[in-house]
């Protein structure tokens, strides 16, 4: 009889962990980028771009870069921040030809929008882009394709043109 009680009283205990064990499905790339491809006749860049993030506002010259001196590329994928309403990117394109520097400035301006998962996993913002202003030295237009930003996006949400030079 004791032996029973024990027997029965282990195998709920292991009912009850297992029934206690969840699988948390938190997504492995959570990340929020935003996608500019390259638009009009050209296939792919041939000049160097580097991309800087200022850090804020009030130090201009306190930056992060975030591409440093791409080469060949059709599209880039860019952090956007989770609280900032306006994302700004600076642009340095280099010619491949002269070696001349060309800087530009993007402003994104965006809604973050809380993304609920699981209370397990790590908090996420979704964005709407309402938005985009630029300079014009080496860029000659960016138009919004896509405003929606998610972690699972496959579409350009930025199409982005760069004046003559050899791309």
């Amino acid at each position: 009889m004791r032996t029973s009680t024990i027997s029965t009283a282990i195998a709920m205990v292991a009912l009850f962990m297992l029934a206690a064990c969840s699988s948390i499905d938190c997504p492995l790339n959570n990340r929020v980028y935003a996608t500019f491809r390259l638009d009009g006749d050209i296939t792919k860049m041939e000049d160097t771009l580097t991309v800087a993030v200022p850090r804020s506002i009030d130090y201009k010259d306190n930056d992060t870069v975030i591409i440093n001196r791409l080469a060949d590329f059709d599209s880039i994928a860019l952090p956007m921040s989770y609280q900032r309403t306006t994302d700004v990117y600076v642009f340095t394109i280099k010619q491949k030809d002269s070696e001349v520097s060309t800087t530009d400035t993007v402003w994104v301006e965006k809604e973050n929008n809380p993304h609920f998962e699981s209370v397990d996993c790590n908090p996420q913002f979704f964005h709407t882009i309402t938005d985009v202003k630029f300079t014009t030295e080496a860029i000659e237009n960016i138009t919004i394709n896509h405003n929606k930003v998610t972690y699972n996006d496959g579409k350009a949400h930025f199409l982005i043109r760069f004046k003559g030079h050899s791309n």
